[in-house]
């Protein structure tokens, strides 16, 4: 078994820990100290469900997996952040659940997004509460004194705030053509959304490894550009190939401003006009009645050199945060397994 996989599957079992497949009355009361009735577990499973459902179709796991080898790689042990690690996991998972009702999107991981299996009000709730039920970790472990548990869970409350910020900018932007954010802005919205989550893995992990503040910013800062290379990385693959369990274009039917379209309505704004047609009119009829649409517009931007321009802002980004990392933990093997991650994400997106 390689070394990402020892990891990546010590992971799992901590995230189901949190999460059992099926709860019991133990476990509400491990989330909370005020309990005046017993809740019956299968109420408990009907709130989980939207969750697990997301949750049993796998994901990468990166982002805990950055969280573990910071740690490592800051001269922690590898055990000291496992328990930790579904804070992260869980929240992009939320995170995901909520996107996925905002952006009307209508498959996530292979499957239906999980708001058309169990209703909009119940996956709402479930994503939120994966925010929360993830911070329960830091009042069991006994073992962390006040100052590092406080300053884990101000880095957590952090990247929740840089997680919303940047989707309130992105909703803002999507089918709404008179605002096409400048490339700047664009990029801070990324560091917000995708971003947020990575810097706070490794500045986590690096925490949870006793390093000083000075290394928790810079593994956090290297980690947070990696974030963004990536988003651009999957925006771009939308329109290529497409993503694995996501169907190609449907960044178009959602009406997205992903870094090619704003390229475009930079570069060819006379020809904008013609380009938000086609959007429009793939989000009237949908991924499977507006396939025209979507090549059409996917056919302007090829044409236009947007997608590879894209493609090469994102390659430099990752490449330039492989350096740093394997600089900034150049005398610990955990950092070149860090930069492993990027490495191989790059040559599957390519």
């Amino acid at each position: 078994m390689d070394q990402y996989s020892q990891r990546l599957n010590k992971i799992e079992e901590e995230l189901f820990r949190l999460m059992p497949l099926k709860a019991d009355s133990s476990w509400l009361q491990d989330m909370t100290d005020s309990l005046s009735a017993e809740v019956p577990p299968s109420m408990i499973d009907r709130f989980h469900a939207p969750s697990l459902e997301l949750l049993q179709r796998g994901g990468k796991r990166w982002r805990p997996l950055v969280m573990v080898l910071c740690c490592e790689a800051a001269g922690g042990s590898a055990e000291d952040a496992y328990p930790l690690t579904p804070l992260v996991e869980m929240a992009h998972n939320g995170s995901l659940i909520v996107d996925d009702i905002e952006d009307k999107s209508v498959e996530r991981r292979g499957g239906p997004s999980v708001h058309l299996i169990h209703g909009e009000d119940l996956s709402i709730n479930a994503g939120n509460l994966m925010y929360f039920n993830a911070t329960s970790i830091l009042s069991r472990r006994t073992d962390l004194d006040d100052g590092l548990r406080f300053k884990i869970l101000d880095s957590y409350c952090d990247s929740l705030r840089r997680l919303h910020f940047g989707q309130g900018l992105d909703i803002q932007w999507h089918n709404d053509h008179t605002t096409v954010p400048e490339v700047p802005v664009y990029l801070q919205m990324c560091r917000f959304k995708t971003g947020a989550l990575a810097r706070f893995a490794a500045y986590a992990g690096v925490l949870a490894g006793g390093g000083n503040r000075e290394l928790c910013l810079a593994a956090a800062e290297s980690w947070e550009k990696a974030g963004v290379g990536f988003q651009i990385l999957d925006d771009v693959k939308n329109l290529t190939t497409g993503n694995p369990g996501k169907d190609r274009g449907d960044d178009i039917v959602e009406g997205k401003k992903s870094l090619p379209v704003i390229l475009f309505y930079h570069k060819y704004r006379e020809h904008f006009g013609d380009f938000a047609a086609l959007m429009d009119k793939a989000g009237e009829l949908g991924i499977a009645g507006g396939v025209e649409a979507v090549e059409g517009a996917i056919s302007m931007l090829e044409e236009a050199g947007v997608i590879e321009q894209a493609g090469q802002t994102a390659l430099k980004m990752l490449n330039e945060s492989v350096g740093e990392l394997e600089n900034i933990f150049k005398d610990h093997p955990a950092g070149g397994l860090q930069a492993g991650i990027i490495k191989s994400f790059i040559e599957k997106m390519l």
